[in-house]
């Protein structure tokens, strides 16, 4: 249970929001196939030499490198909230039966319960909630059901998701309140300055298109760095280099690319 009774309220007023510029100087550049299976969702490891995976519709978690995929867990929709540790674990929150937990697992496929953490950012009927610069919590919302908040790796930034308005970014120091634009599954750089997302097209069932995009936070700029008609670039993950991106192709396959210059 959150405790919300000392709230400040700041809404989303969607008349004063304006769309960052939309232009392409960067491009992900030699994008390679690593896996191919039912995989999806990749995650860089803490020290870059592997890969956190999950399976269609969440369930499981899988570990890529040294050229192979290994199982961990089939637990239903253990990739939900999965997440890398420092130490190389996985935190990550199974249902069995009626009860969720959030658990840590290891490579040897030890499981532990995770300990409590503190959050900074929180979502609670249909609206978002952040830890302020003041200790306070701020209630972001009006217009939208929002959910998904992320922490960037500074603790300063949060970027959380509208169900049909799209990406936001919080600034917890400053209180600012940015419309990113219409998107999907955003993933941070590891310096906090940069967002990674997708922008998918859907005929009412599927998806039927998507590329990448990148949102720099300094400049307020979004640059799609996929224009593909074939491949169907989907969630996104920075390499802790800051410049490789993996992403899957929603069809079971894992790619890695390198961020480059636009020519």
């Amino acid at each position: 249970m959150h405790d919300t009774r000392s709230v400040r309220f700041l809404p989303v007023v969607f008349a004063v929001l304006t769309l960052p510029v939309i232009a392409q100087a960067e491009q992900l550049v030699d994008a390679r196939e690593v896996a191919r299976g039912d995989y999806l969702g990749p995650q860089y490891s803490p020290d870059g030499r592997e890969i956190l995976l999950t399976a269609s519709q969440q369930r499981g978690l899988y570990v890529l490198g040294g050229g192979s995929v290994r199982t961990l867990t089939d637990d239903a929709e253990a990739g939900v909230h999965a997440r890398w540790n420092a130490d190389g674990t996985i935190r990550y929150r199974t249902k069995r039966g009626a009860t969720r937990s959030d658990l840590v697992i290891a490579r040897d496929k030890t499981v532990k319960p995770a300990a409590a953490i503190a959050q900074l950012a929180f979502a609670q009927d249909d609206r978002m909630y952040v830890i302020d610069r003041t200790g306070r919590t701020a209630r972001i919302g009006s217009g939208d059901r929002f959910f998904g908040a992320i922490v960037a790796p500074d603790g300063d930034k949060v970027v959380f998701q509208g169900l049909t308005t799209g990406l936001y970014l919080y600034v917890r120091s400053t209180g600012a309140l940015s419309y990113i634009g219409p998107g999907t599954a955003p993933a941070w750089s590891p310096d906090s300055k940069r967002i990674a997302y997708e922008v998918t097209e859907d005929d009412g069932h599927a998806i039927v298109a998507s590329d990448l995009f990148v949102y720099t936070i300094a400049t307020d700029r979004a640059e799609p760095v996929t224009t593909t008609e074939k491949v169907i670039e989907r969630r996104p993950a920075f390499a802790p280099n800051g410049t490789d991106l993996a992403f899957d192709d929603n069809t079971g396959g894992v790619f890695v690319g390198r961020l480059q210059e636009a020519r």
